[in-house]
């Protein structure tokens, strides 16, 4: 399918032919081909002391051949951006800046600019069949930071430049670059998308269109842990971390040279799994992480704030000093906090992302967590003092801290200020609650991830509740609350098989 832009100058004709081929790009599990209209390029940044808040939108959302493209985009902050559209064979296209607009493109803070421009003379109008344009934006502190002249060639006979590279060239190259940027550089990213819809009235060539371009079918990844257990409490992580990805290489065909299975992990085993997903993952394809070991909650740790007050985070070390405070458990690496969590997530092309925890996020040191022998709590309390000033919380979901340019997806085994359960029973089961629960759901048929995860935060809420009727002479739990955050409804594009 062939894609031609035209470009109309009020003085003159300025005409630029470019081929474009849809790319189909599906995902076996993860949706149809169209789907790969919701891919994003670019990453996010995910720190937002440094990050730029951009606006990008299109006067409209579906345009037809002939029809003019017109785009506004801002920034929260005075900054040098540049604008590229991604036609569906992935080919980018520099919009801006351009000879015909000036090669200046810095823009002030807070105030809004077009593409054109008021002043430019040339219009944007379509002129192809059917299509989804991926219009993407990109801002730096500094001009020529992540991708300089070098990246791009000058079309020929126009005024704009071409990316040299494919959509991976360009998240990849993009990606090391922030990698390697100034902590007082910022920087940010936006994308749009267009709908190209064509009809025979409109299109002056009424031959057929060619066949598609094939992309080649979107992989899924996944990554389990179960963390080193340095009291030992939990005796069954170990067996759910390799039964998880036993069911899901099953279910959803998942190839084991694409799983990581990673036991008594550490910090530094948990990091190379995401190097691992970071090396090998393009922007189409989908990731599973599962999380099974202690959690638990400090007071906010800066320069990022959590709109609750506290930092969440992975118990990932085999021992902890009953003296050692919270700062230095971070300083050594034996806590994994949800701010660093979030940018190492970023750090892994694929956009679509579902991270399973099955671990506490309770309250505070103070909350009382009976002793039950035939099950044990997952929470891993602090070591400071003043983290009882935060003890009465509302309840809340387990969520992204931000979503940015990535399809993210949290289950959460409780809600931020409950704990969650071990069950070590021969009469029941052995191993977590919400882990029990969810495969218990896939392998008795659920056709989908999201069914799985609402069976089984019924089946634990119930459980938690008939332990007093089930063992009257035996100390009851606190209430578990499995929670769900899925914002773009990936869990229910994941299918299982029958």
């Amino acid at each position: 399918m062939s894609r031609l832009f035209r470009f109309f100058a009020f003085i003159g004709i300025v005409a630029i032919g470019l081929t474009y081929a849809t790319g189909v790009g599906h995902g076996q599990y993860f949706g149809k081909a169209k789907d790969w209209k919701d891919i994003y390029i670019l990453p996010t940044n995910p720190n937002p002391q440094n990050n730029i808040k951009l606006t990008l939108s299109a006067e409209k959302q579906s345009l037809k051949p002939g029809d003019e493209l017109k785009l506004t985009f801002t920034a929260d902050r005075e900054c040098y951006l540049t604008l590229m559209d991604m036609g569906t064979s992935g080919k980018i296209l520099r919009l801006w800046p351009n000879d015909y607009s000036g090669q200046d493109n810095r823009i002030g803070a807070n105030s809004p600019r077009t593409f054109p421009g008021p002043g430019d003379k040339f219009r944007y109008r379509i002129s192809a069949p059917n299509g989804t344009e991926n219009i993407i934006a990109y801002a730096t502190s500094e001009k020529g930071k992540n991708l300089s002249e070098q990246e791009f060639m000058q079309l020929k006979n126009t005024g704009f430049k071409e990316y040299r590279g494919s959509a991976k060239d360009l998240a990849i190259e993009f990606k090391r670059r922030t990698d390697t940027l100034d902590p007082n550089m910022y920087w940010g990213t936006a994308q749009t998308n267009i709908l190209i819809t064509s009809d025979s009235a409109s299109r002056p060539d009424p031959r057929p269109d060619p066949p598609p371009e094939v992309r080649p079918q979107s992989a899924l990844y996944m990554m389990c842990v179960a963390a080193q257990q340095h009291d030992r409490k939990l005796k069954h992580c170990n067996t759910d971390a390799q039964r998880m990805a036993e069911v899901f290489q099953s279910k959803l065909g998942i190839e084991k040279s694409n799983t990581k299975v990673f036991i008594d992990a550490d910090y530094q085993a948990f990091v190379s799994g995401i190097q691992w997903l970071a090396s090998n993952t393009r922007p189409e394809d989908g990731v599973i992480i599962y999380y099974r070991g202690h959690g638990g909650q400090v007071r906010d740790r800066p320069p990022i704030d959590d709109p609750d007050g506290l930092d969440e985070f992975l118990y990932l070390h085999p021992g902890r000093p009953n003296n050692m405070r919270d700062d230095e458990a971070i300083r050594k690496k034996i806590y994994l906090l949800d701010d660093e969590l979030n940018v190492l997530l970023k750090k892994i092309p694929a956009r679509k992302k579902i991270f399973i925890s099955d671990s506490c996020h309770s309250g505070s040191q103070t909350k009382d967590v009976v002793n039950i022998p035939e099950m044990a709590s997952q929470y891993e309390p602090s070591t400071d003092h003043d983290s009882a000033k935060n003890a009465s919380k509302p309840k809340m979901k387990s969520k992204p801290t931000n979503y940015g340019n990535d399809n993210e997806t949290v289950i959460g085994a409780c809600l931020d200020n409950e704990v969650s359960w071990e069950i070590n029973m021969a009469q029941e089961f052995k191993g977590g609650v919400l882990t029990h629960f969810l495969l218990d759901a896939i392998e008795k048929g659920s056709p989908d991830m999201e069914s799985a995860f609402r069976e089984a935060k019924i089946n634990t809420i119930r459980f938690i509740q008939d332990w007093p009727k089930k063992y009257p002479d035996k100390k009851p739990p606190s209430m578990q609350t499995p929670c769900l955050t899925d914002p773009h409804g990936l869990l229910k594009e994941l299918r299982f098989r029958n």
